[in-house]
């Protein structure tokens, strides 16, 4: 494991050392605050809103452009923290400024790491008049779905969502979220299938660890998998997270469960760190979350190692509504992922998609329809933007 290790710390200063000669310099950083209001609901949690961040980072004409979640149910929470940490990378070039921008990693919140970095690397795509996926050594694209999401445990709303993906051609992977209650996640699951046969939709539970919530709730991985099997009978493909496991269990309840895939999400997380801990065998597919992958260069790097491993690859989402949707969009594709999650969001995109000029995605097609342009393709309205959100702050030289 430590040559493959190494040789992937090879590969990493390789885009490192590629961006580190970039010029340009960051004369403008600006951050916009948009407050969603959304019911989620979760295993673990419901969210009634989230608020959402788009920055902008600019070098003379060029605007590099990323989003991260700022913070859940907390609609009064300021952008004053991470404009005073962002402004550090003020009058470096963009390259150096990526590099800047790593050594907070651990210090600053994982997303705000992850999207600064988005956001200097689609800069750096633009100045050099490249794809951004270039730059991080992905040369190839495969065509790649987007997931339709459902997250709701009444039956009505899961019923009109399904239909509405099938009748939208967006049926070929749905996620549904369950709830670790084996009779109500069976429920959702019949509830997709009686509209989206095993033929046309590929289906996948995310439990959020609802079967075993941590470490200390005493439950026997046998009892897990019981309520794993009935869920297959139900009708799901796959299971996200059935329960928080060790890293052998996952192996174990992987060869009991078969052929329902497992797909391991919170040990993946961040990038830099989960590519030390995953072994072969923890599921069929491994997830790369954004907003937790705490680094876009790192997860490429990840992804690397799980092609390794011998598992497929999906790419997940942080219910992002704006740029870093269509960015994950052309990671999934340059990373060969079975799909990707990351799609901006009926009614929630909205407010975004008046302020776009130019995009280089379109999610409302299956497979995703990519046009590869400089940068990661995107070009928004400012002007609009700063209308369209709560608040804004800037910082410049």
């Amino acid at each position: 494991m430590e040559i493959n290790l190494q040789a992937y710390d090879e590969r990493r200063r390789e885009i490192l050392d590629r961006l580190s000669r970039i010029p340009g310099r960051v004369d403008s950083i600006r951050l916009y605050l948009k407050n969603i209001e959304a019911v989620k609901r979760f295993s673990c949690a419901t969210w009634t809103s989230r608020q959402d961040v788009i920055a902008a980072v600019s070098s003379g004409e060029n605007t590099g452009f990323a989003e991260c979640i700022l913070s859940v149910n907390c609609p009064e929470a300021s952008l004053e923290p991470w404009r005073t940490a962002v402004s550090c990378l003020l009058g470096l070039d963009a390259g150096r400024a990526a590099l800047e921008n790593r050594r907070h990693q651990g210090e600053w919140p994982e997303q705000l790491v992850e999207m600064m970095e988005i956001a200097l690397v689609d800069l750096c795509g633009k100045l050099q008049g490249v794809p951004s996926n270039h730059l991080l050594g992905l040369q190839e694209s495969k065509a790649v779905c987007g997931v339709h999401v459902i997250l709701s445990d009444q039956m009505d709303e899961v019923a009109e969502s399904a239909q509405w993906a099938r009748q939208e051609g967006k049926a070929a992977y749905i996620k549904v979220k369950l709830f670790g209650d084996t009779r109500l996640d069976c429920e959702v699951i019949r509830t997709v299938r009686r509209y989206c046969s095993p033929e046309e939709t590929f289906l996948i539970g995310d439990v959020n660890c609802g079967y075993r919530p941590d470490a200390r709730a005493g439950v026997s991985l046998e009892w897990i998998a019981r309520q794993l099997d009935q869920l297959r009978e139900a009708g799901l493909d796959a299971c996200e997270d059935p329960a928080f496991l060790e890293i052998p269990e996952w192996v174990e309840l992987q060869k009991r469960v078969a052929p329902l895939q497992l797909i391991p999400d919170y040990p993946m997380r961040g990038s830099r760190d989960s590519i030390k801990r995953i072994c072969r065998g923890m599921g069929g597919i491994y997830n790369i979350h954004p907003d937790s992958a705490g680094s876009i260069i790192d997860a490429v790097i990840l992804a690397g190692r799980i092609r390794e491993l011998g598992a497929g690859l999906m790419v997940g989402d942080d219910s992002l509504v704006g740029p870093s949707a269509s960015i994950w969009q052309q990671l999934a594709s340059g990373l060969g992922a079975r799909w990707v999650e990351a799609t901006e969001k009926r009614r929630e995109s909205d407010f975004y998609y008046r302020c776009v000029n130019d995009l280089a995605t379109d999610s409302t097609h299956n497979p995703i329809f990519i046009q590869w342009k400089k940068g990661f393709g995107i070009n928004l309205d400012e002007a609009r933007l700063a209308r369209e959100v709560d608040s804004t702050v800037e910082v410049k030289r």
